[in-house]
């Protein structure tokens, strides 16, 4: 278990520049375009972008769940999400080394 957790601690914290990708990306698209800071939701960030991955997701999971949290700006939901992943990734590997 302890080698299990240190391995989820890894990916949760190499993820991040991903993450960072992401948000520069949107904030690329806010500043380039109609959209707002406020404006750009994840679903319509998916829908312009990554078309595979929304019908992806959306063939899987409980389409009404994903509409609740789709509809929240893309900027602030993965700025929450990064910040939380390294946090989670630091603090799980602080405590299972």
């Amino acid at each position: 278990m302890n080698k299990a957790g240190l391995y989820f601690a890894y990916i949760l914290i190499y993820t991040s520049p991903i993450q960072a990708g992401f948000i520069l990306w949107q904030l690329w698209i806010v500043l380039t375009s109609d959209y707002t800071f406020f404006g750009l939701s994840t679903k319509e960030f998916l829908v312009d972008n990554l078309k595979f991955l929304h019908d992806w997701i959306y063939s899987w999971f409980w389409n009404a769940l994903l509409d609740f949290f789709y509809q929240f700006p893309a900027v602030v939901m993965t700025t929450l999400k990064l910040v939380v992943n390294t946090w989670l990734g630091y603090w799980l590997l602080a405590k299972y080394k």
